[in-house]
């Protein structure tokens, strides 16, 4: 997975899981899909740390569990929960303007379980123009029912306001973006008395994108996307025998409406998305595991998609090894389908096919484990603008082969090194380099105690040569590749109070991520922690 910025924290960023697009990642917070139904993707600058508990990454077609955009893979991210009493805060403070403030706090009263966040991010780019700002809070709140069951009340909205430095060759002094996000939702857990458990999930996600320039040559121009999504989730898991089973069903409906100083591109257009899935899980041998599962997506006016995966998987005396299969689509967005003049309503989903097979070691005794995986992906009826009949079209084709090494290993009771290196071979159906996808990318991350109390961190991020796009002539030009190098210490002053300092691009490199884009020089950041429990 390669993670590329355009510029500072603020910038338009690209996810690329396996080589695929960044609107082949499908995204989650909590089970919800974040996704915009508008034209796909999700827009990382959003995201903040504050309520975060954890973020999960699995790679690989998922669409037979999550439906559409599941293709590279899907990110999860999970709030936090509440387990006792207590609170936490961050100030911090550096270089470029960097500024960042979070709190959290958890209280547990009785059956009661509430969580409170917040937090907020500023900071300068390199460039006039290029500054940026997010907010984001979270309330959840949980009862816990006498028979294990429990019922909660998610509401998480983050803010952001990003500056635009220039557009081609043209300085845009002025020009800036803003979003939006709001995600509610209403998780609910039954216990079965047979042992199994029931899940209910009724969200709505809404999503507020704007755009200005009064600078523009043609004048002053704006444009305003709203995209909302409704849904209910339900899943069953039962076990039978050697088996786990998940079975149940979706509902979404999308709805989108865009307009700018030109007038109204789409007035609230609706897609209505239904879905029915099942997965089992089998241990024929003590050794040997077996994963199936199927989904069928049906909206109009793209049909319906039938999408399986399977997983087998067995444990050797020292090595455990699997090999998958599986199916993937993304549907077209409502904006490649109806917008004006270039939308298309004859489109078909995106497909791929993916193959994995991989293997992994345990050494020293448990402390290190090392693992090899290798992948095949290959993807038809790709969604691309054609110039010749000024629409979206199903033309495009490619294909992502790859291998991914890794290596985890503790060192002492709570040192922790991190290692994993990516080749990935990552082409169109005219075998050219697909965009800002590296043929080589690694990482090196050594985390533990130093002593005295003292935490330390140290991190080393390889990106390799790849394509990219001149910003000003659009040409396919050769992109460098890059190393950064981040370290970080927390320093205890007192119980439940810390001072945490961290140097990002330590050695002052100069380099883009994105071409025409320079990312931030030596940064030294510095900030106070405390927590009360």
């Amino acid at each position: 997975m390669v993670v590329l910025r355009s510029g500072g924290e603020g910038g338009v960023t690209s996810l690329f899981t396996r080589g695929t697009a960044s609107t082949q990642t499908l995204v989650m917070w909590d089970g919800v899909r974040l996704n915009s139904p508008f034209f796909g993707g999700y827009d990382w600058s959003l995201p903040l740390t504050a309520g975060l508990d954890r973020v999960e990454v699995v790679r690989g077609p998922y669409s037979a569990l999550y439906g559409a955009d599941a293709i590279g893979g899907v990110v999860q991210l999970v709030p936090a929960r509440a387990t006792g009493d207590g609170a936490s805060a961050l100030v911090e403070g550096g270089g470029s303007g960097w500024r960042r403030a979070e709190f959290q706090a958890t209280a547990v009263a009785g059956r009661w379980e509430t969580v409170v966040a917040g937090g907020s991010r500023d900071g300068s780019g390199p460039l006039v123009n290029d500054d940026f700002s997010s907010r984001a809070g979270l309330v959840s709140v949980t009862a816990n029912l006498d028979d294990g069951s429990r019922l909660g009340v998610l509401v998480h909205r983050t803010t952001s306001f990003t500056e635009i430095p220039f557009s081609g060759a043209l300085a845009t002094p002025h020009r800036s973006t803003s979003a939006a996000e709001t995600v509610a939702a209403l998780p609910l857990h039954l216990r079965l008395s047979a042992g199994g458990e029931l899940e209910v999930t009724v969200s709505r996600v809404e999503r507020d994108q704007r755009y200005s320039d009064p600078d523009d040559p043609s004048g002053f121009v704006r444009s305003d996307t709203v995209a909302d999504s409704d849904g209910a989730r339900v899943a069953l898991h039962e076990r039978w025998g050697g088996h786990r089973l998940v079975a149940g069903g979706e509902w979404r409906a999308d709805r989108v409406t865009d307009g700018s100083s030109f007038g109204v591109n789409l007035a609230g257009q609706r897609q209505t998305t239904r879905s029915l899935f099942v997965q089992d899980s089998w241990s024929p041998a003590s050794r040997l595991a077996v994963l199936a599962g199927v989904r069928w997506d049906s909206a109009s006016p793209w049909g319906s998609e039938l999408s399986p995966r399977v997983s087998v998987s067995w444990q050797g005396l020292a090595v455990r090894g699997w090999v998958s299969f599986g199916r993937a689509f993304r549907a077209p967005g409502l904006g490649e389908l109806y917008y004006p003049f270039s939308g298309n309503p004859a489109l078909a989903p995106e497909h791929s096919r993916s193959v994995e097979v991989g293997a992994a070691a345990p050494l020293a005794g448990g402390r290190s484990v090392v693992q090899l995986v290798t992948f095949s992906n290959r993807q038809r009826d790709l969604i691309d603008f054609d110039y010749a009949s000024f629409r979206y079209v199903n033309v495009a084709r490619a294909r992502e082969d790859g291998v991914e090494a890794s290596w985890i290993a503790m060192i002492g009771a709570h040192g922790r090194v991190t290692t994993a290196l990516t080749w990935l071979d990552a082409r169109d159906g005219d075998g050219a380099p697909l965009l800002r996808r590296p043929a080589w990318s690694g990482s090196v991350m050594l985390a533990g105690p130093v002593g005295a109390g003292v935490e330390g961190a140290a991190s080393l991020v390889w990106v390799g040569r790849r394509t990219d796009l001149d910003p000003i002539t659009f040409v396919r030009v050769p992109q460098a590749g890059f190393v950064t190098a981040d370290l970080a210490v927390t320093v205890p002053l007192a119980p439940g109070l810390a001072v945490r300092a961290r140097v990002e691009n330590a050695a002052d490199r100069r380099y883009e991520e994105v071409r025409g884009y320079p990312a931030p020089g030596r940064r030294l950041i510095v900030g106070l922690e405390t927590s009360l429990r």
